[in-house]
């Protein structure tokens, strides 16, 4: 396994971001600048950040807002914020500054941007605005909506709650089980500290709205981008990310693997996945 070096950074709030550094084990190709999902951090992509590291490229990421370790907080203040952030706009600013860190400390190396699940969603969207900033892209699963659908009150409602209050939350009620085939993953997971489900009413109604935002304007993404559709998702929905690749312009390649769970990096085929992903990064 990868051994991180850690670093604190400073949001434009002044807010400190936890960032992790995996170095490559080879002379440096690239950087992986990794946005996770819904309820993970930091310790949640060791497949993929030993895969790359072992492929010449070094990884980055950070524990976004509301979620992982939260070390500057005590076990009672990282409960009552966990799920929560500012707004969805915070967690596209934090990708910002992270990767202008990037650039400082590797201005020669092109960097690839990889985001999973809700980290999918966000990463659509910070290539809506900073596309530029990329070589290539790599968007997997990407929580465009739900695989169960909310009614249509949901998303107004909770926007309007989040405009009194960015506190109040719900816990999550996903199918746990549908994210990976791999049960030793998923056992792994679910024990884990640090994963929760919860979010805040606002973060989900700006989340939702995101989604749909990213579904419409998918051809705005101008750079290389692979996109991984799980076909056996039953987390997020299938039919959303099938409709966000028809909307893509001709720089998105799509491959869909139709049993395969939400957690593809983490799913029985995940050697498969990781290959693509490889494959994708070298052309």
């Amino acid at each position: 396994m990868t051994t991180p070096k850690f670093k604190t950074i400073k949001a434009h709030d002044h807010i400190n971001i936890r960032v992790a550094k995996y170095e490559s084990t080879t002379a440096p190709i690239g950087v992986v600048q990794i946005i996770h999902g819904f309820g993970e951090g930091i310790g949640h992509y060791d497949d993929v950040i030993d895969f790359f590291t072992g492929h010449g490229y070094i990884c980055v990421m950070h524990d976004q807002r509301g979620f992982g370790e939260m070390p500057d907080l005590t076990p009672i203040q990282r409960k009552s914020s966990q799920g929560i952030a500012p707004s969805y706009n915070h967690f596209l600013q934090d990708i910002k500054i992270l990767y202008n860190n990037i650039r400082k400390w590797y201005p020669t190396l092109p960097v690839i941007l990889f985001g999973h699940s809700m980290g999918g969603n966000i990463v659509s969207n910070h290539l809506l605005e900073h596309a530029k900033d990329y070589d290539k892209a790599i968007i997997q699963a990407p929580w465009l909506r739900l695989y169960n659908p909310m009614p249509k009150i949901a998303v107004p409602f909770a926007k309007l709650i989040g405009k009194f209050s960015t506190k109040i939350k719900i816990k999550a009620k996903l199918g746990m089980h549908f994210i990976t085939r791999d049960k030793d993953k998923l056992d792994k997971l679910l024990k884990c500290n640090f994963f929760h489900t919860k979010l805040s009413l606002k973060l989900f109604a700006e989340i939702s709205i995101a989604g749909e935002y990213a579904i419409i304007h998918a051809a705005q993404i101008p750079i290389p981008t692979l996109l991984l559709i799980p076909g056996g998702d039953k987390i997020v929905c299938v039919k959303a990310i099938r409709e966000f690749a028809v909307n893509a312009g001709s720089n998105f390649h799509c491959i869909e693997y139709p049993d395969a769970y939400h957690a593809l990096h983490s799913d029985i085929i995940r050697d498969e996945v990781l290959n693509a992903m490889l494959t994708f990064c070298k052309i």
